[in-house]
């Protein structure tokens, strides 16, 4: 055998075990698909932590109606027995306004007393929620009775 021919056949066994590999890597770690669904934080029961619960639910529409879908999947409450619901207090979402690259939230409650010591929790629930659902770069800021919350 001439020794460029053996050359050749040594490339073309290196190119079918690198498609090989591949072929095996794909199918072993599967293929990395996006999540297309809502990916919802609720505190954890014992320690109060963000846990992550996924909703089989795709939100659709501007970013608008995707916030509005997402928020109020959140204000339902988890499924999972191990997560509590964002906050004790009655509170619902009176309207979202899409700014430029920026939502705006306003919410509604009756007992902002008791609502004050839950607000941490709830403001870090939503965004997060919002972040990891929501593909995209915008701010959001909340509103509590028309008040702008910090």
């Amino acid at each position: 055998m001439n020794p460029s021919k053996e050359q050749d056949h040594k490339q073309g066994y290196i190119i079918a075990l690198v498609i090989f590999l591949a072929i095996v890597f794909i199918v072993w770690k599967g293929p990395t698909l996006q999540y297309n669904s809502m990916r919802l934080y609720f505190p954890d029961k014992k320690k109060g932590e963000l846990r992550l619960e996924k909703r089989p639910i795709a939100p659709i529409g501007t970013l608008k109606e995707k916030a509005k879908a997402t928020v109020e999947e959140l204000l339902l409450g988890p499924l999972s027995r191990d997560l509590k619901i964002l906050t004790d207090t009655d509170i619902s979402l009176l309207r979202i306004v899409e700014g430029k690259n920026a939502l705006f939230m306003d919410f509604s409650t009756q007992d902002i007393a008791s609502f004050s010591s839950e607000y941490m929790t709830f403001k870090r629930a939503l965004e997060k929620s919002l972040k990891e659902t929501i593909p995209g770069t915008f701010h959001i800021y909340f509103f509590i009775n028309g008040v702008l919350a910090r």
